[in-house]
């Protein structure tokens, strides 16, 4: 990338080395559910199939950080200080609901009861080995309030709930190269709206979700754009216009 006093606006695009056609967009972003913490669980020989369940049907998705900051002045001078203070963040989810499971219902696709009797099982049979896996480092809660039943997830006063989740976030872009992935620890469902209408032809999900910290997931990723680009073109370009 040039330097901001090197700034040819007529000349070439401010961030140099992008390739025409490749971009990244929703078509291109994975939301899956998985366990509550990433590196405390012992995935083993369970494969990475195992470890998260994608989420469908996503219609839009968001994530934020609030971070608080105090500022300090002081008597006689118009100057200021800033101390920096915690961080929050949150994620929104809008689904339609098609065919399947309910939004609850995919995000806690791995969620499995203490008891042999269970009142929620794993969505799909690797998750089942998994639970048994987990042991050591997800609490395998005895469900006392039935969220639902099967497919239909809805009653967010059950005490399921109160158990985390994780969130992996993974954006591709249009050649399928990975840009980057994310993981959310201790996800938290605080609000959960199920909606239709009777001129409506969908039933529409949304949820709000609290989480305790975004994890950097090293992946096989697309290098970043650097200089290498912007000096070919840069030296192309002024030999073209005969400037040395």
């Amino acid at each position: 990338m040039a330097g901001a006093f090197d700034f040819k606006p007529y000349e070439r695009h401010v961030q140099q080395g992008m390739v025409d056609g490749a971009y990244a967009s929703g078509a291109f972003t994975l939301i899956a559910a998985g366990p509550p913490r990433l590196l405390s669980t012992p995935i083993g020989n369970l494969g990475q199939e195992a470890l998260t369940f994608p989420i469908g049907m996503i219609q839009n998705f968001s994530l934020s950080h609030n971070r608080q900051f105090s500022r300090v002045f002081e008597l006689g001078s118009e100057r200021s200080y800033f101390v920096s203070g915690r961080t929050v963040g949150q994620l929104q989810l809008g689904r339609v609901m098609y065919h399947g499971p309910s939004i609850l219902r995919a995000l806690y696709a791995g969620f499995q009861s203490k008891s042999g009797k269970s009142v929620t099982v794993p969505a799909f049979n690797a998750l089942q080995k998994m639970a048994d896996t987990y042991a050591e480092s997800v609490n395998k809660h005895d469900v006392k309030i039935r969220p639902g039943f099967n497919n239909l997830y809805l009653n967010l006063a059950s005490d399921m709930f109160s158990q985390p989740i994780g969130l992996l976030i993974k954006t591709l872009d249009s050649n399928e190269n990975t840009i980057g992935a994310v993981y959310a620890e201790g996800c938290y469902i605080p609000n959960h709206t199920f909606s239709t209408d009777s001129q409506g032809l969908l039933v529409q999900e949304q949820v709000s979700i609290q989480f305790e910290r975004i994890v950097p997931v090293r992946t096989n990723m697309v290098d970043l754009l650097g200089d290498a680009a912007v000096g070919i073109s840069g030296s192309l370009f002024n030999n073209t216009s005969g400037e040395k």
